[in-house]
């Protein structure tokens, strides 16, 4: 994914890439309106929207993010473009499994897409702690873990493993335990 203000930020370049996670993810076209309210998109937007491509779902789908990655209407006040605020709306209309697909395709983007930043900071495993607690995939005690691993880079590392492999581990089981609910 492209970059606005930093890696973790969405812009309107990122379209293709919002989309096929969402499909990668289970996200059902038909809830595109609802999406677009809870995103921060005003109901005369998706109005014009769905009358400029009525019936067209992926259409409709496609106009809904480009708008919030354009952050049009009140996109902003409601957590702004990025897949924080993304997994949040999803959560709250009870699209728990997208919610938590998304994060796990978070992880991997921000270090498939943002390796640059990451790898010019591979010296700073404390940086890149607080870069994934901020995206709520490490606890604070992971990254204090991280810290107190100071002075020694590779110990700062093996901490950040530890913790990126704990966090994996504990989606996989999650997911687990809902599928076998269902």
């Amino acid at each position: 994914m492209a970059t606005t203000q930093n890696c973790l930020d969405l812009g309107v370049d990122d379209l293709v890439d919002v989309l096929d996670l969402l499909k990668r993810c289970g996200f059902p076209e038909i809830k595109w309106h609802e999406l677009g309210l809870r995103l921060g998109l005003r109901k005369n937007t998706l109005d014009a929207i769905e009358m400029k491509y009525h019936g067209d779902l992926y259409r409709c789908m496609t106009e809904c993010l480009s708008q919030w990655l354009r952050r049009v209407d009140n996109v902003d006040t409601r957590g702004g473009a990025n897949l924080d605020s993304l997994s949040n709306v999803l959560r709250f209309m009870n699209e728990s499994a997208v919610a938590e697909k998304l994060k796990h395709h978070a992880l991997i983007n921000i270090f498939n897409n943002c390796h640059t930043v990451l790898s010019q900071s591979l010296c700073d495993s404390v940086g890149i702690a607080w870069l994934l607690y901020a995206e709520r995939m490490l606890t604070q005690e992971a990254v204090s873990r991280v810290v107190s691993a100071s002075p020694s880079i590779p110990d700062q590392r093996e901490a950040l493993l530890t913790a990126l492999k704990k966090w994996r581990s504990l989606k996989q089981k999650n997911t687990l335990r809902r599928i076998k609910q269902s």
